[in-house]
């Protein structure tokens, strides 16, 4: 699987999730000041796999290439701000959204914004750099690799990951 989305972001960051592990959300409430808020309630969801997310450290224009397996050598030292997340995939679909689009929960994202994966549970290396524009936010890339495993990755988040460097 290799797809590129294109994203602009308001918010502080993304989320990833896969709509078969959501349903149980009501369509329109503020998912994100019940669970994604607060760091602990966030962590939970990130120790779960049921939906996951990571702070960019500003909005703006984004491509994310999403790739199978794990990063090679090359991406890796070329990238070197990275977290490693998991998440349980159910239903096919996994879908990529801006973080503040949780306050008004809708359980389908754009099109543009969705992939097929098989149903089961992922590592994610997610990794970036900053853009050559010389600031977080600006036209910049993020690598999502996406590795099948048997069992959902034990996972000590204790809040959102940061994707960014101070």
């Amino acid at each position: 699987m290799i797809k590129d989305i294109e994203m602009s972001i308001d918010g502080m960051g993304m989320a990833v999730y896969s709509d078969g592990c959501m349903s149980g959300v009501t369509e329109e409430s503020d998912f994100f000041s019940s669970d994604f808020a607060e760091p602990s309630r966030m962590a939970e969801h990130i120790r779960k796999g049921d939906i996951t997310g990571f702070c960019t450290g500003s909005g703006g224009d984004f491509t994310l290439k999403i790739r199978e397996g794990y990063p090679d050598k090359e991406t890796d030292e070329a990238y070197p701000v990275s977290v490693r997340l998991g998440l349980e995939v159910r239903g096919g679909k996994v879908s990529f959204i801006d973080i503040y689009w949780l306050m008004e929960w809708s359980g389908t994202a754009p099109e543009e914004q969705q992939i097929e994966l098989e149903d089961g549970f992922y590592h994610l290396t997610v990794l970036t750099r900053l853009p050559d524009s010389g600031y977080w936010g600006g036209e910049q890339t993020i690598y999502i690799y996406f590795n099948k495993l048997d069992a959902m990755p034990q996972l000590t988040w204790k809040g959102v990951p940061q994707l960014f460097t101070d």
